[in-house]
């Protein structure tokens, strides 16, 4: 698939290079151990397009480290679903951005749709817990209701909602762009959505901030520590490691200025707590904070949001025109 909101834009045009090794893999599994990792997702791309995924995710359940899996679908079958299951991976996530038609122009695949819907029954047969993830854009913004209803009998145990952003491939369609006045009426859907518990809904770190609706769109399994958007958590709770051993603070995070390192060259541990590693969040001072954020209220918890939304909209990582609070006050 060559989808149209990839960030990336990866493709024959546009690579990283080479792939770690199988061997580089399974010893990255054990530096992430090392470092106290409890959580992974193996993600791509496409993660079954590697020969080692069942490898590498044995590997890390071996270690205690719980893994999932997120896929476009198109590889899953009944079989696969099996292996998925017995190598101990804890859940499947299948992407699924807007009703058929919707769906598969995003996608770039006719029949990208019904392979989701297959590949969630194949799934959650072979006894997995199966969540569904949906970039919100502009094309499927008047869907949401429809896809929810459609979420909610495929028996699914979340519904991820997360804003598409402008860059990479997506930066090429404008058919698909949000503006920040979208975002009143999506968080409207998600905090009425909340209350009719259909399916539960799982909001993405780039919607948001402090708006009356703030509480009940944190509220939920991941509630932050106040209740409240904390901050960006790349580089201090969260990690993104590419394909070819680039080390960032979250894969959303596309342009090579946000690389700390390659585990080709130096350890994963001395990446990770190298002095002055990840100053977009570790580092921050509220003087970092550009544009509108700069004079808000609520700038210095907040930090202008979700990095990569930010970094996407405004070439900062500190200024974030995606915001409820700054939309509702100018309203």
């Amino acid at each position: 698939m060559r989808c149209l909101h990839c960030a990336s834009g990866l493709g024959p045009n546009y690579s990283r290079g080479t792939e770690l090794s199988s061997a580089e893999a399974i010893k990255l599994c054990h530096d992430l151990k090392s470092l106290g990792c409890e959580y992974v997702v193996l993600s791509g791309g496409e993660a079954l397009l590697r020969d080692d995924w069942e490898k590498i995710a044995r590997e890390l359940v071996s270690l205690g480290v719980a893994a999932s899996l997120i896929t476009n679908g198109l590889l899953i079958t009944g079989a696969l679903a099996k292996r998925i299951k017995n190598a101990g991976v804890c859940r499947v996530a299948l992407s699924l951005d807007g009703l058929e038609p919707t769906h598969n122009y995003i996608r770039h695949h006719p029949h990208s749709f019904a392979v989701v819907l297959l590949a969630c029954s194949l799934l959650r047969d072979a006894g997995l817990r199966v969540n569904i993830v949906t970039h919100v854009n502009r094309m499927n913004l008047r869907e949401l209701e429809d896809i929810e209803a459609l979420v909610a009998g495929m028996g699914v145990d979340v519904w991820r909602l997360q804003l598409g952003a402008p860059v990479g491939r997506m930066a090429k369609h404008p058919e698909l762009h949000l503006t920040p006045e979208d975002l009143p009426a999506i968080a409207d859907f998600i905090v009425s959505g909340k209350q009719r518990d259909a399916v539960y809904i799982d909001v993405g770190d780039n919607i948001g901030y402090f708006s009356e609706h703030e509480e009940a769109l944190r509220r939920g399994a991941d509630t932050p520590l106040f209740g409240c958007w904390c901050g960006c958590p790349a580089g201090c709770l969260a990690i993104g490691i590419e394909a070819n051993g680039n080390v960032k603070g979250c894969l959303s995070l596309q342009s090579s200025s946000f690389v700390e390192g390659n585990v080709r060259e130096e350890t994963l541990s001395a990446i990770w707590n190298r002095p002055g590693a990840f100053r977009y969040t570790r580092g921050f001072v509220p003087s970092d904070l550009t544009g509108a954020c700069r004079d808000c209220e609520f700038g210095e918890i907040c930090r202008g949001g979700c990095t990569f939304m930010a970094f996407g909209a405004t070439g900062s990582p500190h200024n974030n025109p995606f915001c409820l609070y700054r939309v509702q006050s100018r309203r």
